[in-house]
C-alpha cells in the first residue's frame, strides 16, 4: 500500500478531477441539458466523489472492500441518520428555550424545490464531504500524526472550507471546526464507518434546513423548508446569519459529545499513536526481545489491538 499521506490526498484529487472530466464529457455528448440542472450536478458530485474514493482504496491502497464502506455495514447509515437528527433536535430545542430561535409555524412548501434542497444539503454534502474530510483527509493523516492531531487538522480544514458560503464568517468556520469537524473525526475513529458519519452529517443538515427552516452553514435564508424558524436575541445564542451552527449552545453541546466519544475511544484502546511514537515502541520491543523478557509495564504500553497502530 502507498503510505505517503500527502501523495494519497493528491491522488484522490487527481482521480476526482479525471472522473469529473469524463462525466462532464459524457453528459455533454449524451445529455447536455443536464449540465444546467442543479440536481443532476449534485448527483454527479456524489458519483464522482464515490468513484474516486473507490478507485483510490481498491487500486492504490489495495483494500477490497474498504472496511469503512463495506456493504455489510450499511446499517450504520440508519444509526447515523438517527444520531444526526437527535443531535440537531436537542441543540435546536435548547436554543429555542434560551430565546435564540423561534418556531414560527408551517411554511408553504414547493415540494420539488424541497427535495432538491434535501439532495443538496443532505445527500451531496453528507456523502461528498464525509468521504473527503473523514475518508481521505482524516484517515490518511491519522496514519502519520495519530488520531488526535488528525482530528484537529481535518476539523480545521472542514470548518474553514465553509468560508466560501454567502453568509459565512470567521466565528462560524471556527464553530463548525470545533462542533462538527472534530466530532465527526472522533466518531469516525470510534466506529471506523463512513456509513455512520455520512448519515449523521446528512440528517443534521436536513433536519436543520429543509425540516426546521434554520439557515445551514451560512448558505443564506429563503431555502424551502417544512417549518419556519426565525432568529432572535443575541447572535451568540441564535447563531445569527450563519445559522444555529454558530450558536455557542451548539458548540458546547457537540464539544461535550465529542469528549464522551473520545473517552470511549481511549477506553477501547483504539487511539492511533503518531508514527514516530509507534516506531519508538517497536524499537523498544525489538531491544527487549533481544535482551530478555519484556517487563509487564512495557508490554502493557505496547498493547495495540493487534494492528500495530492503536495506542491505549
Amino acid at each position: 500500500m502507498l503510505f505517503n499521506p500527502l501523495l494519497r490526498v493528491v491522488l484522490f484529487v487527481a482521480l476526482a478531477a479525471l472522473v469529473g472530466v469524463l462525466a462532464a464529457i459524457a453528459l455533454a455528448l449524451f445529455a447536455p441539458q443536464l449540465l444546467e440542472s442543479v440536481g443532476a450536478m449534485a448527483v454527479a458530485q456524489i458519483v464522482v466523489t464515490v468513484a474516486a474514493y473507490l478507485l483510490l482504496v481498491t487500486l492504490i491502497e489495495r483494500r477490497r472492500p474498504p472496511v469503512e464502506l463495506a456493504p455489510k455495514r450499511a446499517l450504520g447509515l440508519v444509526w447515523g441518520l438517527g444520531g444526526g437528527a437527535v443531535a440537531f433536535g436537542v441543540s435546536y430545542l435548547v436554543i429555542v428555550l434560551l430565546g435564540g430561535l423561534r418556531l414560527e409555524g408551517l411554511a408553504q412548501v414547493n415540494w420539488g424545490h424541497w427535495w432538491l434542497q434535501v439532495l443538496l444539503v443532505g445527500a451531496a454534502a453528507g456523502i461528498s464531504e464525509e468521504i473527503l474530510f473523514r475518508g481521505i483527509l482524516f484517515r490518511v493523516v491519522e496514519e502519520f500524526t495519530g488520531t488526535w492531531i488528525a482530528a484537529l487538522v481535518s476539523g480545521v480544514f472542514f470548518g474553514f472550507a465553509h468560508l466560501g458560503n454567502p453568509d459565512a464568517n470567521l466565528w462560524g468556520a471556527i464553530a463548525i471546526a470545533l462542533e462538527a469537524g472534530v466530532l465527526l473525526a472522533v466518531l469516525y475513529a470510534y466506529t471506523r464507518s463512513l456509513w455512520i458519519v455520512i448519515g449523521f452529517h446528512a440528517a443534521w443538515n436536513v433536519v436543520q434546513g429543509p425540516v426546521l427552516g434554520v439557515i445551514v452553514s451560512g448558505t443564506g435564508s429563503g431555502a424551502p423548508s417544512i417549518f419556519r424558524t426565525s432568529a432572535q436575541g443575541h447572535d451568540l445564542i441564535s447563531g445569527g446569519v450563519f445559522g444555529a451552527e454558530a450558536s455557542i449552545i451548539t458548540v458546547l453541546l457537540l464539544v461535550a459529545a465529542t469528549v464522551v466519544i473520545a473517552v470511549a475511544l481511549v477506553r477501547r484502546r483504539a487511539v492511533v499513536a503518531p508514527m514516530w511514537v509507534r516506531r519508538a515502541r517497536q524499537a523498544q520491543a525489538s531491544i527487549g526481545a533481544h535482551s530478555g523478557p519484556v517487563s509487564p509495564s512495557l508490554s502493557s504500553s505496547l498493547g495495540n489491538n493487534g494492528d500495530g497502530l492503536a495506542s491505549g
